[in-house]
Parts: structure tokens; sequence; C-alpha cells
């Protein structure tokens, strides 16, 4: 079995990572660099279910980010003879089968029960989050805030919204309640308002209307919402504005920014190589911290591909 990362362009049941395909040699890495193995028994090609969970599970850049730098990515493919048919008589896996995802200690042990049966991103992110405690792994802050943005994506928040004197600073007050996930400034008949999404599984609807009565703010049961023309006032005149952001993301640097406080747990590894390079700001490239991130991550990714062409170009003429 080939010990170079098999590309993930080759096959959309792999979604965005490059997974390496010898078990053996995984499991040597992840003694060296003392890390889990994500072990992933995947049909390849495979039917509508392997190829959605590779695209919306293994394809959001958050999670792809915290499994190429916290694990050893290995993919057996459940459909193949020879080693891949060996690994998976291993474990005791059936062929043809949906992904199943199995997080191994460098013993080849599982750390905890396997992932079947279940094919979205919270079980995924859930399964991780768990690895990495166990473990005595760190879980980022942007991989933390993963977990709300899927709250929302898989209709577990709800919404509701309130009227402030001021909605660019009744963004910071209501988003520094832990069970708020993001936050958008915006005008309902004419008056100043803030739209919440929040996780029900944190605070009742009733404990985060007394907060916000507190902060001087009132919830509203009905209009029309219009977002302002500038929301995450305070992250809009900063350059991680020209970062791909999931909403939580947008919501808690937007607060931490006025405060002073440092942004860094907040994004990722890449988003924060993005933002330190000094041609992130160019103005033909224009603010995408409000699009859908996977739909920006790869444009800001070419980007920033073609601007070092370009470079070494240069220095080589």
């Amino acid at each position: 079995m080939q010990k170079k990362p098999t590309s993930f362009r080759e096959h959309p049941e792999l979604g965005q990572i490059e997974w390496l395909r010898d078990l053996d040699h995984g499991l040597l890495l992840a003694a060296r660099e003392n890390k889990p193995v994500l072990l992933l028994f995947q049909e390849v090609p495979g039917c509508s279910t392997c190829v959605d969970f590779g695209q919306d599970v293994l394809a959001h850049p958050l999670m792809t980010e915290v499994i190429a730098g916290q694990f050893v990515p290995v993919a057996i493919f459940n459909n193949r003879p020879g080693s891949d048919a060996d690994v998976l008589q291993r474990y005791g896996e059936r062929p043809w089968n949906n992904p199943v995802v199995r997080f191994l200690a460098a013993d080849g042990e599982d750390l905890l029960p396997k992932l079947a049966n279940r094919y979205d991103a919270g079980a995924m992110f859930e399964k991780i989050a768990a690895v990495l405690e166990m473990t005595g792994q760190e879980v980022p802050g942007y991989f933390r805030l993963l977990g709300r943005d899927l709250l929302i994506e898989q209709g577990m928040s709800e919404t509701v919204t309130y009227t402030t004197p001021c909605f660019w600073s009744g963004e910071t007050s209501l988003a520094q309640h832990p069970a708020v996930i993001t936050t958008d400034a915006g005008w309902i008949d004419g008056e100043e308002v803030v739209r919440t999404s929040f996780d029900p599984g944190t605070a009742a609807r009733s404990e985060l209307d007394d907060y916000a009565r507190a902060e001087g703010f009132l919830p509203l049961a009905c209009g029309h919402f219009k977002i302002d023309d500038e929301p995450q006032f305070y992250l809009r005149k900063h350059p991680a504005r020209y970062l791909p952001l999931t909403p939580a993301q947008r919501t808690q640097i937007n607060l931490a920014l006025p405060y002073r406080a440092s942004i860094v747990d907040l994004l990722s590894p890449q988003q924060r190589v993005w933002l330190t390079a000094p041609h992130l700001q160019r103005p033909a490239w224009g603010e995408t911290y409000r699009a859908d991130i996977r739909q920006s991550w790869p444009l800001v990714a070419a980007r920033f591909e073609m601007a070092a062409d370009k470079y070494r170009e240069e220095k080589e003429g």
C-alpha cells in the first residue's frame, strides 16, 4: 500500500484532506508525532451517501484544518481487495459499506467507539473534540466555534431579535452571553435591532431575554429584518474582513476587537497565515468575511497561490 498521500482531488468521497493509504505507516507517524490516527473506511468510488460525507463533512475548511493538523489521517477503501481488505478484516468492518470513522492510538487500538451510521458534521465534531480532550490535546478555539456554527446549520439553534439604542454596541453586548452564537446588526421598521442565533441547550430563551433587558434591549416578536450596510462594525474595520470566516467566528472576532482582546485562538492556522500576509488587503480582492466559508476559502487560497506564483516568477526573472 502506498505511503504517499492520496490527493482528495482524485476522489470526492475523501473531501478536502490528503490521506495516507498505509495504516502501519500512519501508526508509526502517530507514535513519532504523538497524534491520534483518524481512520476512514470509505467506499471509493462510492454511493451518494459516501460522496455527501466527503463533500459535506470532510470538505469544511475548519474541519479539514483540525484533521490535517492534529491527527494522522488514513483512508481505507472498503471496496478494494488486497491490503485494503486486510485492514477491513483486521477491524471487523464490512466491505461496500457507508463511511465509518475510527479514532486510534499509535498502537492501533480504538480510543473511543467508532463513528458509524451518522453522516453529519455535528457527529464528526463531537468525536474529534472528545478524542482531543481524552488525549490531552487542546481543542482549538476556532474548532469550538465550528461546533456552534453546526448547531445553526443543523437546525438546533433558535433566533431572536432585540431592539437596541445602538446596534453596533448591541452586537458586542449580546455576543458576550454564552448562549449567543451569532449576531447581526440591522433594521426593523426603521428601528435599530440585533438579530441573534443562540444555543437553547446553553440557555433558555427566557434567560437570554432577561440578560438583554438588563442591558437595555427588548425582544421583538415580529417584523421584516433588513441587515445593516456595516454588520460586525468592528470587524469591518480590521484586516480580518478579508478572511474567509464562519458566522460564529466573525461574531466573536467582532466582540474581541473593541476590547483589544487577541483573536489568534479564534482563527485556524491557515487563517492566521493569511492574516499576516502583506498582500491580504489588495483592494481588487474585496472583503470575504460575510461570504459562505465553503465558497470563499478556495477563492482566497487560489488568490494567494497566484500571488505566490507571480512572486516566484518575478524573483526568477
